[in-house]
């Protein structure tokens, strides 16, 4: 964060402070709750930024190199199976996340020197994500960094997966080596990247062992600015960071490039959480001086003409009533119609994502021998599952947004922004079993049939020629032997066909039940996460419709009890609340 948005965050925890004391004297604890709960997520470190990428192309390496220690491993027979996440913690420390029977996870404690085999094994160990936190400047800012798998192909599975968790991402690291210029499958993919991530960088890598890396810059550019694609392109050498920290060589850390990577990091990703932390911290505060104001205004008028107090508490009485009705009235039914027409969409959705899937599934199997391409369909299958599940997602996302602007805007609520669990395409797709097909017989097996077959055929064929010849027949035998071996050709092929036949049946057999095991947890997932939405958004609601209800009702109190007052206390009060007007205005400005 700069040294400017820090100040922009200490002058709007002073004004929330400011308001806090506000509230306080006016004895609405439910503002100093709201305010309270504003403090704490401004001083939230909440900025993520996730480093994505094709195997072997230095990610790891880059993370390494971006905190100055060796977590990550390296080595050219690991890959990264599970997400490390980098926070700032201190002393150090490291801990495993593991699954628990309730569907949750528990931080386990582990040694650091265990942690290249649990972020290697993974899920074999039954690990979902290992969690570092160290004392580093940058995580110290409030950036989280996540390590993420290698993607082992930009549209695999593991890809879809990876696009689903930049959802929840503040930026994206997409890292590709210097030896190659973009791929049209890399361009796609930072482009459905961005559309599920605010901000995405790309960093090209071992700088150190291909001079032409300039050149390489000046061809991916082209390659981002034909797609529309405004995606700024960092080139870093690892190698080159990690040797001048060694050798404490300032220049040498600038010849890395990581001082510019750094620098987007802290401007466009850092300043960026906190100018959305300071947003939302505003318009929380506004929400509460807007509350406050409206009874001090109120008291202002009675202190100086009593005579006005009947029309002003027969005016917020009614506010008071208006905001009961409210509080509890049709505007949930609106948010639960709302929420019923979402959860059939997306349920819809899913289903004709899963339907269409199903049908090119068929026809791919429709084209060949199972036996021989179900390894490639066993990949192409789990990559169709995986875009579905994570299209279907930002099809939530989204229509939750709008349903959420919609209700608000209809009946003068407001509304800033949402913040619920959504489901993870990861974790839905891991409870499915894999495809798997064990055909019925093997290839000896099934020649065996076949031969079998065309032996009888052959032979019965051949004891016509046997026949012919004892009675004389000289044409018989050759006769009987041409039959036999032409009739026995048919048969073989007629077994074969039909055993591809049944293999194909027993491969679609199994695509259907994939599909049918991927829609009942992907679908699960998603039914839940609307129903944690609804209760969200009705509770938000509910408490900000209660809150305008209790300000009405306490201003209509106030201004009884200060028309009461005899003049000198009631001029004494005036100086007050013309202070507390100012202390307001200057929060509100």
């Amino acid at each position: 964060m700069k040294v400017g948005a820090g100040r922009l965050v200490t002058g709007v925890l002073a004004e929330l402070a400011d308001a806090r004391a506000l509230a306080e004297a006016a004895q609405r604890a439910d503002l100093v709750q709201r305010l309270d709960e504003a403090v704490g997520r401004l001083r939230a470190d909440d900025a993520t930024v996730a480093v994505v990428g094709e195997f072997k192309q230095g990610k790891s390496t880059l993370v390494n190199a971006l905190v100055r220690t060796d977590i990550c491993p390296v080595d050219s027979d690991i890959v990264t199976a599970v997400p490390t996440i980098l926070r700032y913690g201190r002393p150090p420390q490291a801990f495993l996340q593991v699954p628990q029977e309730d569907g949750g996870l528990a931080s386990v404690p582990v040694g650091f020197e265990e942690l290249p085999r649990h972020i290697a094994e993974g899920d074999k160990a039954g690990v979902r994500a290992v969690e570092v936190r160290l004392d580093r400047r940058l995580l110290g800012a409030g950036l989280s960094i996540i390590d993420t798998p290698g993607v082992g192909g930009l549209d695999s599975a593991q890809g879809n997966l990876t696009l689903g968790a930049l959802a929840l991402a503040g930026a994206a690291l997409f890292v590709t080596d210097s030896a190659q210029e973009l791929t049209a499958p890399e361009v796609e993919f930072l482009r459905r990247a961005m559309e599920r991530c605010p901000r995405a960088f790309c960093v090209l890598t071992k700088t150190d062992l291909y001079p032409e890396w300039r050149r390489m810059v000046e061809i991916n550019q082209g390659h981002l600015q034909r797609a529309g694609l405004d995606v700024p392109i960092v080139a870093v050498s690892s190698f080159l960071r990690m040797r001048a920290q060694a050798r404490d060589d300032t220049a040498l850390n600038d010849e890395s490039g990581f001082p510019k990577l750094v620098e987007l990091l802290r401007r466009d990703v850092l300043g960026a959480a906190a100018e959305n932390k300071l947003v939302a911290a505003r318009a929380e505060l506004r929400f509460v001086v807007a509350q406050l104001r409206e009874r001090v205004d109120a008291e202002q008028v009675v202190a100086a003409a009593p005579e006005a107090a009947p029309e002003v508490v027969r005016r917020y009485a009614e506010k008071s009533k208006r905001s009961a009705w409210l509080a509890g009235g049709s505007w949930q039914t609106v948010l639960g119609d709302g929420i019923q027409d979402l959860s059939a969409d997306v349920e819809h959705d899913l289903r004709e994502r899963l339907r269409i899937m199903v049908r090119r599934g068929e026809d791919l199997l429709g084209e060949s021998d199972p036996r021989e391409t179900w390894r490639d369909f066993q990949a192409w299958a789990q990559r169709e599952a995986a875009a579905a599940a994570v299209d279907n997602l930002m099809l939530l996302v989204t229509r939750t947004e709008q349903l959420a602007h919609d209700v608000a805007e209809r009946f003068g609520l407001e509304y800033d922004s949402l913040d619920v669990d959504l489901p993870a395409p990861e974790l839905a797709l891991r409870k499915v079993d894999e495809l798997d097909v064990s055909f019925q017989k093997s290839g000896l097996q099934q020649f065996l049939g076949a031969f079998t077959a065309a032996r009888v055929t052959y032979g019965g064929f051949y004891m016509l020629g046997a026949v012919g010849t004892f009675f004389s027949f000289a044409f018989a035998a050759p006769l009987g032997l041409l039959a036999g071996m032409t009739l026995g050709r048919r048969m073989i092929k007629s077994e074969r066909e039909r055993q591809v036949q049944q293999r194909r049946l027993q491969a679609k057999a199994e695509l259907r039940r994939y599909v049918d095991d991927v829609g009942f947890h992907v679908g699960r997932d998603c039914r839940e996460a609307t129903r944690r939405t609804q209760r969200f958004l009705r509770d938000e609601f509910s408490a900000r419709a209660q809150a305008v209800e209790r300000s009405a009702a306490s201003t209509a109190a106030a201004v009884r009890e200060i028309a009461e007052l005899p003049p000198e206390q009631r001029r004494e009060r005036a100086g007050v609340l013309a202070e507390q007007r100012r202390r307001l205005d200057r929060l509100a400005a």
